[in-house]
């Protein structure tokens, strides 16, 4: 069946097909997880924590996230689909936790372009200011957030193509600044190179051994992994899904995790172990590296690390905005989601988005300042992920003994999805107990409030219209040799 009369009962148009190769979709992935970016403020934000013991926190989240990225690759090669999770959870759990699933996503996603305008903003601010010796005074970083949200839209707005081949130059660019940079430091270390990095004792929270530390640590090291899976959503415009997307996500978990244990490696002997606990009082640690071992030439760091927030804004909002148009599809949200300007892309979804990111960029931003502001929303962001991480684990098996138990292995099927599984339970558990300190304690009760609308959208629309939620199984690409 063509992908075409896999969606004609929906009576909605459908994505443009066979837009993109493996390249495109694996630095879709890529550039969603914003290697830059993601090392040198998230994984950076999990430094009070984890002390010098960050590079064994990435290396546990390294494995964790590839045994997530074969369970995901596991379910798109039989359900490839701009719904994403939407759509796997929906075919093997059941329309309404399906939809409760898209939700959860939906609210991660949103955050992604706010999350990242809140680098953007303070980067771009401080470059300009520092080498251009321009100013727009104390509020210059909204300024340029603004700046960068116009273009992302147009990144965005005129089609896959365009924005998957900007992705993949901005994702080689930022990759190769930091390795560049991660080998410099570490040569430069010298003598002080060392592996107590992997020992839980060097985390900065003494609990379990130090493993307390490391664990809460891991909060914000998934979130520096979170977008592998981003590439799911790209499905119906990738040329053979059933074999690409799993190559993509798998491959994005698997390279970019070794990217960052080499660069939180580098970037923690660099600053030096004994004296990690003053890292987290620089805004900007990796510039203050490059410019001890680089000199004048540290700008680059800067650029790097705008480049990849701009390449993972670019990213995130292909991602939620082909879950938007999913959704939309099957009319359990607005019809209007699922429009398509002439170049293929959803550009209601698109411009609901980046309206949105704006107003949720500059209100913390406004109220906690934008370094505050970005570990809010990062928090916020990263429980729906590790909730959908969980959720998949147990759809795997489940999926599997139903549908092809002929395939059916218990490393493969059991095993693969149970230890995530539990690793995640832990990390979420240590995000909580005990709170964390405001702003961060408000992210729980805004992601559980999320969680209950969506749960009460669920129950209205499986009194008032079943066949809404029934019509998910319509969304997914039947080719190849289906």
């Amino acid at each position: 069946m063509s992908v075409e009369s896999s969606v004609e009962a929906t009576g909605q148009e459908n994505l443009h097909p066979n837009t993109i190769g493996l390249p495109g979709v694996l630095f879709q992935s890529i550039t969603t997880m914003a290697p830059a970016s993601a090392l040198t403020f998230s994984l950076g934000a999990a430094l009070p924590y984890a002390g010098a013991a960050l590079p064994l926190a990435v290396l546990i989240t390294l494995v964790i996230s590839s045994l997530i990225a074969l369970n995901i690759g596991a379910l798109a090669k039989y359900l490839p689909s701009a719904g994403g999770f939407f759509t796997y959870i929906s075919r093997i759990l059941g329309p309404q936790a399906g939809w409760v699933t898209g939700w959860l996503f939906d609210l991660a996603y949103l955050l992604i372009v706010p999350f990242q305008l809140l680098v953007l903003g303070p980067v771009a601010d401080s470059f300009v200011s520092t080498y251009l010796h321009l100013s727009f005074g104390p509020y210059g970083w909204a300024v340029w957030a603004a700046i960068f949200a116009l273009v992302i839209f147009a990144l965005t707005y005129f089609g896959i193509k365009v924005s998957a081949d900007v992705g993949i130059v901005l994702g080689i660019i930022e990759i190769a600044v930091f390795v560049l940079l991660s080998i410099w430091l570490i040569v430069s270390a010298g003598s002080n190179n060392t592996l107590v990095v992997f020992n839980p004792a060097s985390s900065l929270l003494p609990g379990l051994g130090g493993w307390q530390g490391v664990l809460f640590g891991m909060l914000f090291v998934v979130l520096g992994f979170a977008g592998f899976e981003s590439a799911a959503p790209l499905a119906e415009e990738t040329r053979n899904p059933r074999r690409t997307v799993p190559q993509a996500i798998v491959l994005a978990a698997v390279c970019i995790g070794i990217f960052y244990v080499f660069g939180s490696y580098a970037g923690v002997v660099g600053w030096g172990v004994h004296k990690i606990s003053s890292y987290a009082s620089d805004l900007n640690a990796w510039n203050t590296m490059a410019a001890r071992v680089w000199g004048p030439f540290s700008l680059i760091i800067s650029l790097a690390i705008l480049n990849s927030a701009l390449a993972n804004s670019n990213a995130g909002v292909n991602a939620v905005t082909r879950v938007l148009y999913a959704m939309g599809r099957t009319k359990t949200l607005p019809a209007p989601l699922t429009h398509l300007n002439r170049f293929g892309a959803p550009d209601i979804a698109v411009i609901f988005t980046m309206v949105l990111a704006i107003i949720l960029a500059l209100l913390p931003g406004f109220i906690y300042g934008p370094m505050t502001g970005f570990a809010f929303l990062g928090t916020v962001l990263s429980l729906p992920i590790i909730l959908i991480y969980m959720v998949t684990c147990v759809a795997v098996p489940i999926f599997y003994l139903r549908e092809h138990r002929a395939e059916f292995n218990v490393l493969r099927h059991i095993i693969v999805p149970i230890i995530p599984f539990v690793v995640l339970l832990l990390v979420l558990y240590f995000s909580l107990v005990p709170l964390p300190p405001a702003p961060l304690n408000l992210a729980a009760p805004i992601v559980a409030a999320w969680f209950i609308l969506g749960v009460v959208i669920v129950i209205v629309l499986t009194r008032r219209a079943p066949e809404l939620l029934a019509a998910r199984r319509t969304i997914y690409v039947e080719t190849e040799g289906e």
